[in-house]
């Protein structure tokens, strides 16, 4: 039998010890696989991207959401306008000039016949609700004093009417009264308690129209009479309730000075008017004849009269056309004012 030296056995067990140890090494391979699973895990954008939405589309507070704070403060105007006596028992810092349009005979013609739309100044205590204030004036009908200053004058809109509300939007004013609004008959009492209303707060720069409601309730057809009132209403719907010219300032009972302007409305026979301004004594200040920017139909007036007193005192402001046919005096009507020095 071949024997084996003893340098030869030690040399193999080493080789199998260094064999042994190789293979530990390779075994080691899968801690290196153990971190990069973990790193994946961390870096998940599908769990982060759900973390994310989650915070995204949390409901918000109501408090938070502009729609229902824009729907509030709506609310709370409409509860503010439907409040008639919000104001009127706080102390006024000064006083507001407003135009009230009453009805009041003259300025008919051989055509059309009188009463017509009156303007006639108020003062009302400031407000920044002017429109609100304004409108129940013009419910409560003339004065006292107004009464004494235009003869007969009076007013279509039954004074049972409750003012419930007034808002502006767009250059629209939307009027909400009660039902009384459209008490009673007859065509020309309806036209004039509508040219009424929108004449008074179509003075205001702010508003060009008028949309009615009665309780609450956008108004197509008013009263028994079948008045159409799909859209918004202006001015230039209520021209047959105006004189033949029509001074809308200086109102009735105003008070002025030199130099007077004063505008309104005309339909007149070559665009001519006449115009003739009295003294208390019945002294002629100043007279003359204009004309208005339209020759044919309704055209505006604008003039600007000059004239002097020592002292304030009761004045007229009287105006007319000549007729075209022969000649007389037409459409004529008298605005009283206060002159002042």
């Amino acid at each position: 039998m071949k024997r084996f030296s003893l340098p030869f056995l030690l040399l193999t067990v080493l080789s199998l010890l260094l064999l042994s140890c190789g293979e530990e090494v390779v075994d080691g391979g899968p801690v290196a696989s153990d971190d990069t699973d973990t790193t994946t895990d961390a870096e998940d954008p599908g769990e982060d991207a759900d973390d994310d939405t989650a915070r995204d589309t949390e409901e918000p507070e109501p408090g938070d959401d502009p729609g229902q704070d824009g729907d509030g403060d709506a609310a709370g105007d409409t509860g503010s306008d439907d409040d008639p006596e919000a104001t009127e028992d706080d102390p006024a810092p000064g006083t507001s000039e407003v135009r009230l349009y009453f009805i009041a005979p003259g300025g008919g013609n051989e055509g059309r016949a009188e009463p017509f739309l009156v303007s006639v100044e108020r003062e009302l205590p400031s407000t920044p609700r002017i429109a609100h204030a304004t409108l129940r004036a013009l419910i409560d009908g003339p004065s006292a004093a107004e009464r004494d200053l235009i003869d007969d004058v009076s007013t279509a809109v039954p004074g049972e009417t409750l003012l419930l509300g007034v808002t502006i939007d767009d250059r629209v004013a939307t009027v909400d009264l009660s039902r009384e609004f459209e008490s009673g008959g007859g065509s020309f009492s309806m036209f004039s308690r509508l040219a009424q209303v929108v004449y008074t707060v179509t003075q205001f720069p702010t508003v060009d129209a008028v949309r009615f409601e009665l309780d609450g309730q956008p108004v197509t057809v008013f009263s028994g009479e079948g008045i159409v009132l799909e859209e918004p209403v202006s001015r230039d719907d209520y021209l047959d309730l105006l004189p033949g010219v029509f001074v809308d300032t200086p109102a009735a009972g105003a008070e002025v000075s030199s130099p007077l302007r004063i505008t309104g409305r005309a339909a007149v026979f070559e665009a001519t008017f006449q115009y003739r301004l009295e003294a208390a004594d019945g002294t002629v200040l100043t007279e003359g004849f204009a004309m208005t920017d339209n020759g044919a139909g309704w055209g505006e007036i604008d003039i600007t009269l000059r004239y002097d007193v020592d002292s304030e005192q009761e004045g007229r402001l009287t105006v007319w056309e000549y007729s075209a046919r022969d000649g007389s005096v037409q459409s004529e009507r008298t605005t009283p004012l206060t002159l002042l020095p």
